[in-house]
């Protein structure tokens, strides 16, 4: 491949507002949202979320410098000494700045997301017609964090309760700003759908329960989805994924080729809280 078709390929593979795109989805996680109790305050070393969120206590590294990295952590555990804090690095090359010291102050690394937005149409494989989109509200929302547990754990056995309820506590905060539909077919509940409707829309949920996989339901699911962003006039549609993993490969194949937003999340456990496991020397 030429110089010339790379940088074609490249071009054609970006959202055309994707520098405002960027900016607008990064400050969805940096900035407070009162209506769902997301309270984010900027500290000198990045976003520091509170604990009595949807997210719990998160905290978004804008540090370059590994060596503040142990302070900063030591600085997140004062204010917040008995919660298990997420951290993200969103930037890749921050990421490869930061890992080793994060890894050495005690943090656990999870996994990378990547938010993917929609160029063009949607090459999508359609299932079943007559799949069945019902609203969720306080009313159904019971059901449809039921079915999510039973698509995101690949089960069908009832959920415990524990688990039940705080997936239901969650997404009960969310509905002030989330969209959330229960997808049925012959009046059985087959999968979810949960995004962020509005100018600039972002799936967050879309699952498939175990027993009705293989026969088209994810894709015709996320196609009734942008079916409806675009016919509401949506500046964008995007969705996040597990980076790498099969389901963002999926949805590059599909048409969502370009990457908004990309982060690395680790867990500081509550046990860290002194300046000897963050490996902090006193004087």
């Amino acid at each position: 491949m030429s110089s010339d078709d790379t940088y074609e390929s490249e071009r054609t593979s970006l959202h055309p507002h994707h520098d405002a795109l960027v900016d607008e989805l990064r400050s969805w996680f940096t900035q407070s949202a009162p209506e769902i109790n997301y309270v984010v305050t900027e500290q000198w070393y990045g976003y520091l979320s509170n604990p009595d969120g949807p997210t719990g206590t998160r905290l978004i590294l804008t540090l370059d410098d590994h060596t503040l990295v142990a302070p900063a952590l030591s600085d997140a555990r004062d204010q917040y000494p008995n919660e298990e804090i997420t951290i993200w690095v969103d930037d890749r090359l921050r990421f490869r700045t930061l890992d080793s010291a994060l890894r050495r102050a005690g943090c656990r690394a999870v996994k990378a997301t990547t938010h993917l937005a929609l160029v063009g149409p949607m090459r999508a494989f359609r299932g079943p017609v007559d799949l069945q989109f019902d609203d969720v509200d306080h009313g159904n929302l019971h059901e449809w964090a039921e079915t999510k547990i039973h698509c995101f754990e690949n089960s069908d056995v009832a959920p415990d309760a524990q688990r039940l309820a705080r997936e239901i506590s969650v997404r009960d905060s969310e509905l002030a700003l989330a969209t959330l539909k229960l997808v049925r077919l012959d009046g059985e509940p087959v999968g979810v759908l949960g995004y962020y409707a509005g100018f600039d829309q972002l799936l967050f949920n879309v699952g498939t329960r175990v027993g009705f996989r293989h026969r088209g339901i994810a894709q015709s699911m996320l196609a009734h989805w942008v079916d409806e962003g675009t016919a509401n006039a949506s500046r964008s549609l995007m969705i996040n994924a597990d980076d790498p993993g099969e389901p963002a490969a999926l949805y590059r194949h599909l048409g969502f080729r370009d990457e908004i937003y990309w982060y690395q999340s680790y867990q500081l456990a509550t046990n860290t809280s002194s300046p000897a496991a963050l490996g902090i020397t006193q004087r």
